[in-house]
């Protein structure tokens, strides 16, 4: 996304209001057929403008789709086509920002529950609810022109394939398949011995894989409630293949082939080779769900805050533990390195992003530390990390 991009203002204050409302907001989300469609995995069906997920610590997950559109016309035609959207990305809010909207195009809003606002509206609402104090280059847009300049790779290059994987085909994955592939990406083409610590756009390669991590292992949990803490091993497996039937019957295979030629059989033969190492990651996040929201939207920023050379995260307005979240989204990242081969460097390297000193807000009031963010001031982040453990 970038200033040329006709709809630009209005998806920023897309994502400003998606934050406000506690979802990890991505822009420019492709929307492409899977891979089993016809053969022709890959197709753009459309981009989603701001697609925001958010995660509760019940569990459930919402997600929410903006359609940003500053041409005027074809309202009633946009409205049908958000509608449309809504059962193919499973969404629980809709909006539509435009241009103009006419009063038929708003009494067919209402009947399919699209959220309309036209530009007059918008101003208003960004002024109303304050989405104008939050500031930086992940709410004013430099943090994503940014990425797009650090990970832009010559033709050919196999870090612009990887790139390219992680914008895009990596979505059209469903969260168990996502979160296993992006486990095994140092093992291809042995990415793990290429990836360099002191080049910026391989470090930008490994938070927007983090990034991507993060949001999946959150759709993965969501399908486990509180009380499959009890069988969380048995209860993984089956997410990761599909469903109690579909791993019975992988046992069922593995079993007969460890008959006939020894080889390991059930659960043994059939787990990815980082399964421990997620199975240890799963469990955690599942006592503290409750911090998990903000541990994403964590990683979002600071991909966005080291794009654009910031040292110092701002502030995010959270409702959980700060610390506990940081943590959580450094044991994300640790899960990644670590399942990857990757330099162990990348860890230090970005966990010093994620953490700050331990002084400054301790003895602020949250009315203080609330006006300060609104003033777009930076302020640190959190209290530091233990050092990371080697294993």
């Amino acid at each position: 996304m970038s200033s040329s991009d006709q709809d630009h203002s209005y998806k920023l204050v897309g994502k400003r209001m998606a934050w406000a409302l506690g979802y990890v907001p991505l822009i420019n989300v492709p929307v492409t057929l899977p891979a089993d469609t016809n053969s022709r995995a890959g197709t753009d069906l459309t981009d989603a403008d701001v697609l925001g997920f958010r995660f509760s610590a019940s569990g459930g997950v919402s997600r929410l789709l903006i359609d940003c559109k500053t041409a005027s016309g074809r309202a009633v035609d946009r409205i049908l086509w958000v509608r449309g959207l809504q059962d193919v990305l499973h969404l629980e809010e809709l909006y539509l920002f435009k241009k103009k909207i006419p009063d038929s195009a708003r009494w067919l809003a209402h009947e399919l529950k699209v959220n309309c606002v036209d530009e007059d509206e918008l101003h208003e609402l960004d002024a109303r609810l304050g989405l104008n104090r939050l500031k930086g280059p992940y709410f004013d847009g430099t943090g994503y022109e940014n990425i797009e300049a650090l990970l832009t790779f010559p033709k050919g290059s196999e870090y612009r394939a990887l790139a390219q994987f992680l914008r895009t085909a990596i979505w059209t994955l469903r969260p168990a398949h996502r979160v296993l592939t992006l486990l095994n990406l140092g093992q291809q083409n042995h990415l793990h011995r290429k990836l360099r610590l002191d080049d910026r756009a391989h470090m930008c390669l490994v938070l927007l894989a983090t990034r991507a991590l993060a949001i999946s292992l959150g759709l993965l949990i969501s399908e486990l409630n509180v009380v499959d803490v009890l069988r969380v091993e048995a209860r993984l497996r089956e997410e990761l293949h599909g469903g109690a039937e579909a791993l019975a019957q992988k046992v069922r295979f593995a079993d007969a082939i460890h008959r006939l030629t020894g080889e390991a059989g059930s659960e043994q033969a059939i787990d990815h080779e980082e399964f421990p190492r997620l199975l240890e990651e799963v469990n955690r996040l599942l006592v503290r769900r409750y911090a998990l929201n903000d541990a994403i939207r964590i990683t979002d920023l600071a991909l966005h805050y080291f794009a654009a050379g910031t040292g110092t995260l701002p502030r995010h307005l959270s409702g959980s533990d700060s610390n506990l979240s940081t943590k959580m989204a450094s044991d994300i990242l640790s899960l990644f390195v670590k399942s990857n081969s990757l330099d162990i460097g990348f860890s230090r390297a970005i966990i010093g992003l994620l953490a700050t000193t331990q002084e400054a807000v301790s003895d602020q009031s949250e009315d203080q530390r609330l006006e300060t963010v609104g003033k777009g001031e930076q302020v640190p982040l959190l209290a530091p990390l233990p050092p990371l453990e080697e294993k």
